[in-house]
């Protein structure tokens, strides 16, 4: 059964532009937060130290852009939307300019692969507050589906192919993710998806050759728990137990783009912390930029439009989105 007048809504967090917009998206960001003012000038710091803004926008509409391309490979020209929780293009005026266009269904793509409050639920629930004049259907945590999957494996078997493990232990690798506060985590499959995915990857390695979940990017009050280790610390205690160690390698699966975070987070203060200790550093690239992971969005498109329920081509997608699944925590 063929959809009734169908778009594609690609649902992001947003992020500024250009310098002049860091102010105003941390203020917006934050409200009703009480983040210290001083806390919001340190991050603004670190948006001008990546260039003075963030990528996140220009590499949503490049994947937008590639996803269109993929859908009209297979003569389907479909409007794909794009709308923000925090920033310009705002999710409420698009939805309004799809009511506009008389737009009837719209498949959702939350640019989030994992589940979490922040990264599946708060999206639903924005998408909820805008009241949308058409029937929506919102893809679930991708992280499990196996091109999503065969697109890290990928990034990672190129990476080998030109860095052979000739001796294990002059290497540490590192797979990287948000981190997120305990008791949020407590609540959704987060940190099970995440070391599925690192699993993964590990069968790529000789025999024995471990990959160390850490996380990243934590904020808020710091006496609240959030998921450890961080992966400066990790990078630390790495080097004091190994006194062979040479090489620190980065694979951020929980990221989709190379966004701010990865930028600031990996590229300067994870890379100072190796070279502080006179290590190398490598970072592989995100899983967006792989053809795989574009073929992943294709296929579940496709499915959509087709009538049926693209979610069940993801692994244990049907296990989550219970009442109890990704609440926010204490």
């Amino acid at each position: 059964m063929a959809r009734a007048k169908p778009a594609i809504l690609w649902e992001s967090f947003g992020s500024p532009d250009r310098s002049d917009d860091i102010w105003p998206y941390l203020q917006n960001v934050t409200r009703g937060r009480s983040v210290p003012e001083e806390r919001l000038r340190v991050v603004a710091q670190q948006y001008l130290a990546t260039g003075g803004a963030s990528p996140l926008n220009a590499l949503n509409r490049d994947l937008i852009q590639r996803l269109a391309d993929s859908l009209s490979e297979h003569a389907v020209e479909l409007p794909i939307y794009f709308g923000n929780r925090n920033w310009h293009p705002y999710l409420a005026d698009t939805i309004g300019q799809m009511s506009n266009d008389g737009v009837e269904e719209a498949l959702i793509i939350p640019t989030s692969a994992y589940s979490s409050y922040s990264g599946c639920r708060q999206y639903r629930e924005d998408l909820e507050g805008c009241r949308c004049t058409f029937a929506t259907h919102t893809l679930k945590p991708f992280s499990q589906h196996p091109l999503f999957i065969a697109g890290e494996t990928a990034l990672f078997a190129d990476y080998l192919a030109t860095h052979p493990l000739d001796d294990s232990g002059l290497t540490k690798i590192f797979a990287t993710a948000h981190s997120i506060p305990t008791t949020m985590a407590e609540t959704c499959d987060y940190q099970q998806q995440l070391a599925s995915v690192r699993d993964k990857l590990e069968t790529l390695l000789p025999d024995g050759v471990k990959i160390e979940l850490a996380y990243q990017s934590r904020s808020g009050n710091p006496r609240t728990p959030w998921l450890v280790p961080d992966i400066g610390d990790a990078i630390h205690d790495a080097y004091n137990n190994n006194t062979r160690l040479r090489h620190i390698v980065v694979i951020p699966i929980g990221f989709i783009s190379d966004h701010q975070e990865v930028l600031y987070d990996l590229d300067i203060l994870a890379r100072d912390v190796a070279t502080s200790h006179g290590l190398a550093f490598d970072r592989l690239p995100t899983v967006g930029t792989t053809p795989q992971f574009v073929e992943m969005l294709t296929q579940l498109v496709m499915r959509w439009l087709s009538g049926d329920d693209p979610n069940d081509e993801i692994p244990g997608a049907d296990q989550l989105c219970h009442s109890a699944c990704c609440l926010p925590g204490a």
